[in-house]
């Protein structure tokens, strides 16, 4: 629902996303961008629908440069935009990547400019206005930020903004540099630099205090036309405002439009965790592997009857798939509709043990995997199901410095076999998988992940998401060890994405 007309918020009919994936976000501790993952992101966020795509800092290091230089030159369609401190060197250095746009900041906080610039307030109003003025000579969209702008006393922050308003800036950003605002005192910033300035106004939260989307909202329902974010919530310390969250918030509870592609938030998201070397939480709204998962049997029971009851936004309009998670607070109906998907008769009493056994395993500690459920099943009902997919057989050899794998898979009722090559034991295995199920289906393998523990004893989980005719299929498996695991969640995957066509041809 919005609440825009029960609130009576008078809000911007569109918000300009503003992504700095690449340049806040690469600020991540331990994250690392190759020249040509940036490039790579880059297409997938234009892909995405984002509006400005902040490239990056120009004087990091020549392969920053070098990157930024290519994505300008690539048409993208997106705005491309790079920082540059007030300083003439950094325009010049930004001038030589060539972008549409400028992000020209300087911090106006007494702690900053006391104890890290050693700057009077005039000197750093001075150097804003200069800094600007020079920045517009090159012909650029000049976007000014006022760095920790929600720490500086609101007289000067308004005095800065006018000044560079006149000086030529294009839009005027709010920094929650350290995430300290409260949304409410963001909310009356962003009034007041609106009533002030007449160009567009943008915020920039963190998350230190996990206020960083709640506050990019207040700054949007003051006024803010633009917002910054990036892709997972990535960025430094505790993260910036996830792009994910902003504008699922906006278009479902605010309707409020952004350009983002819905559909696609979910493998932009997975790129992003993949090539930055970050792991996205489980729990994480949007995009985590249990944002649209249900074990509780009363919400399976409520999701099956209707699924709004406990899905506000349905999972594919994210590129999603709903997923029933077996686990001691499973109840009979999440049971059923599994049974009946591997061609099981329902028969309460047969589903009933299948349960009781099912809670049974999950409070000895052990993860529920779908081959367990179905060998309770084939055990229970006194035979195996023709529409069950598993793995029957995993070999592995290492031959010399390569890994080597036969697998033999049994598919909805059909035996497949396939071999492998690789550096390691799971990318051997995952060949393997992937040339015996080609066989049988056609699809393309868009990611993988693997979460294997520590302590000794644990069973290892894997993810596997394939795409076919634009459908995206997760399959998830459990496993002794990694390579078991990813080929389980392989299997998984393909049997859904077999269920799922002849679903649609009888239909």
């Amino acid at each position: 629902m919005a609440w825009r007309d029960f609130l009576e918020l008078k809000l911007p009919e569109r918000v300009l996303v503003f992504d700095t994936t690449l340049r806040d976000g690469e600020q991540t501790a331990g994250a690392a961008l190759r020249p040509a993952d940036k490039v790579r992101l880059a297409e997938a966020l234009a892909d995405l629908g984002v509006d400005v795509i902040e490239a990056g800092f120009p004087p990091v290091s020549l392969g920053e440069s070098s990157a930024i230089k290519e994505i300008t030159g690539m048409g993208l369609g997106a705005k491309v935009c790079v920082l540059s401190r007030c300083e003439k060197t950094d325009i010049d250095a930004a001038a030589k990547v060539e972008p549409e746009w400028i992000h020209v900041f300087i911090a106006t906080s007494d702690i900053h400019l006391q104890h890290k610039l050693r700057l009077t307030r005039e000197q750093a109003y001075e150097k804003a206005v200069s800094a600007v003025e020079y920045a517009k000579s090159y012909g650029f969209t000049v976007h000014f930020s006022a760095e920790d702008a929600t720490r500086t006393e609101l007289p000067f922050l308004l005095r800065v903004f006018k000044a560079v308003e006149e000086a030529g800036a294009d839009s005027v950003d709010i920094p929650d540099t350290v995430g300290t605002a409260l949304p409410l005192a963001m909310k009356k910033i962003v009034t007041e630099v609106r009533n002030t300035v007449k160009i567009p106004v943008a915020v920039h939260c963190h998350d230190d205090f996990g206020l960083a989307v709640a506050n990019s909202l207040a700054g949007v329902e003051a006024g803010a036309e633009i917002v910054h974010a990036t892709i997972n919530g990535i960025g430094e310390r505790a993260g910036n405002a996830s792009l994910e969250e902003i504008v699922a918030a906006l278009r479902f509870l605010y309707g409020v439009e952004t350009g983002i592609k819905f559909e696609k938030i979910f493998r932009v998201s997975r790129l992003v965790e993949k090539l930055m070397g970050i792991t996205v939480p489980k729990n994480k709204a949007i995009i985590g592997d249990n944002a649209f998962a249900h074990e509780s049997g009363i919400h399976v029971h409520g999701v099956l009857g209707n699924p709004r009851t406990y899905e506000p936004v349905m999972p594919e309009v994210f590129g999603r798939r709903r997923r029933i998670v077996f686990g001691k607070h499973s109840g009979i109906h999440g049971l059923e509709s599994f049974l009946r998907e591997h061609g099981f008769t329902v028969d309460r009493e047969k589903v009933a043990k299948i349960l009781g056994r099912i809670k049974e395993f999950a409070d000895s500690g052990g993860k529920v995997s779908e081959e367990i459920v179905l060998n309770y099943a084939e055990e229970v009902y006194g035979r195996r199901s023709q529409q069950r997919s598993y793995v029957k057989n995993l070999f592995l050899m290492l031959a010399g410095n390569v890994f080597k794998a036969q697998v033999d898979l049994m598919v909805a009722g059909e035996l497949v076999t396939g071999d492998g090559e690789g550096a390691s034991a799971v990318e051997a295995a995952l060949n393997a998988v992937t040339n015996a199920a080609q066989r049988i289906a056609d699809f393309e393998i868009i990611d993988y992940k693997i979460h294997a523990p520590f302590a000794g004893g644990q069973s290892s989980e894997a993810e596997v998401v394939l795409a076919s005719g634009g459908v995206e299929f997760v399959g998830r498996g459990i496993g002794s060890d990694p390579s078991l695991a990813v080929v389980s969640a392989f299997t998984s995957a393909v049997h859904q994405l077999l269920f799922e066509q002849r679903r649609l041809e009888t239909e």
